[in-house]
Parts: structure tokens; C-alpha cells; sequence
């Protein structure tokens, strides 16, 4: 099966966008959103570079940006009201460190990111797809962690978070092997450990439900 025949992780739909979100992607787009080949691989190069998939609000995206100005952030997200956000507080902040490719994030490392490109890729609190007959759209499968491998750099690190234990119990197993080095998070490097809880934490706190954390190096 091919990356492309493969159902999606997330589902397109028309989410409700604030004006100010609206006026943010109306104003900036052109000047944070990339999608050539060639404009990606050019932010990406040639300094610390970290991808945050399904960024959702922005909040862990805009945060690292803020505390280091001096590396590059790229981010994957294909829903417009998380897009309007970080354009917002972007252009707010004046922050030139962010890039973001609107568009699935296993056709972007597959297609448009070449092998040891990225220092850290982070992934906090995707889409569970909780029902069993949609594990299937779950992004995180042997065949993605094999791309995962290949993007990062030596000694790159995968930072994932979910509050969905079935979800976490699979991810735990997938990356056992000699491919990953466990971590802990007092292990990372001073702007991924000091990262503020998102909204989503948030509320997965006040609805009592579990945060589960796995990150792991690449050995090679």
C-alpha cells in the first residue's frame, strides 16, 4: 500500500474562524505558508530545524519560537482556524523563525523533505481515532515511524504526547527496537522541556483524563 492510498489522519471539514484568524490568513499567508519543494528545503537548511505536526492552536509552535529565535520551526497543519492563529500571533510577535506547510504531514516527509532534515519533530495530542475499525487512520504505524527515522538527524528526537492509553500502549510498542533510545524530558534541551501546557492539556486535566509522554532518540 502506498503512502498516498493510505486513509488520512484527519478528516477536512469547515471549522468555525474567528475574524481575527480570518483577517490573519488573509493578510500573512503569503508570507509564512510554503509548499514548494524548494522553499521548504531552503528554511530547513543549514540550521537547528524542528517540525511540529498537527500543531492544532499553535500554542507549543509559537512558544519555542518565541525562546529561540535562532532555529527553524516548521509546521503541518491542514485545518485554517489553527493556521489563522499562529499567523496572528506571527506577525504579533514578529516572529521569522516560523514556517507552515498546510498539508498532510506524511505527504510532506515523504515527498518534499529530504533524509536527516530535522533536529526534533514533536507531536502532541493528535487525533486518537478511538474507535477500533479508525485505527486505521491513526498516523502513527510502523511505516510512519520508518519515515520519522529517516527525516531526523543523528541523535534526533520524536516528542509525542496523547491523552488516549490505547493510542500511547501502541506507540510504546512501535518504537521498541534498536532504532530509539528512550528519553526523559529532563533530557531535552531547554526549550522543549519548558513548554506550557496547550488548551487541549488543559482540559484533558480538568476532564481527569491521563497525559501519556513518549520520547525517543535516534540511535544513528
Amino acid at each position: 500500500m502506498t503512502f498516498n492510498s493510505k486513509p488520512k489522519s484527519f478528516v477536512t471539514r469547515q471549522g468555525r474562524i474567528t475574524a481575527n484568524q480570518k483577517k490573519a490568513l488573509d493578510s500573512f499567508w503569503n508570507q509564512y505558508i510554503i509548499c514548494e519543494l524548494s522553499e521548504i528545503q531552503e528554511f530547513i537548511r543549514g540550521s537547528y530545524s524542528l517540525l511540529d505536526i498537527g500543531f492544532g492552536a499553535g500554542e507549543t509552535l509559537v512558544s519555542i519560537a518565541q525562546k529561540k529565535k535562532d532555529i527553524s520551526l516548521l509546521g503541518a497543519e491542514v485545518y485554517l482556524s489553527g493556521i489563522g492563529n499562529v499567523l496572528s500571533k506571527a506577525d504579533k510577535f514578529n516572529l521569522d523563525n516560523i514556517r507552515i506547510v498546510s498539508e498532510d504531514a506524511e505527504d510532506l516527509l515523504q515527498n518534499k523533505i529530504p533524509d536527516s532534515s530535522f533536529d526534533a519533530i514533536i507531536m502532541f495530542y493528535p487525533d486518537p481515532w478511538p474507535k477500533r475499525r479508525h485505527h486505521k487512520r491513526r498516523l502513527i504505524k510502523k511505516e510512519f515511524i520508518e519515515l520519522l527515522n529517516k527525516k531526523l538527524k543523528p541523535k534526533g528526537v520524536f516528542y509525542f504526547k496523547t491523552d488516549w492509553k490505547d493510542y500511547f500502549d501502541k506507540v510504546n510498542y512501535l518504537f521498541e527496537g534498536p532504532n530509539w533510545e528512550e528519553l526523559n524530558v529532563r533530557d531535552l534541551e531547554k526549550h522543549l522541556r519548558d513548554i506550557p501546557p496547550t488548551s487541549f492539556e488543559k482540559k484533558a486535566i480538568q476532564a481527569n483524563r491521563s497525559l501519556n509522554t513518549k520520547i525517543v532518540k535516534k540511535v544513528n
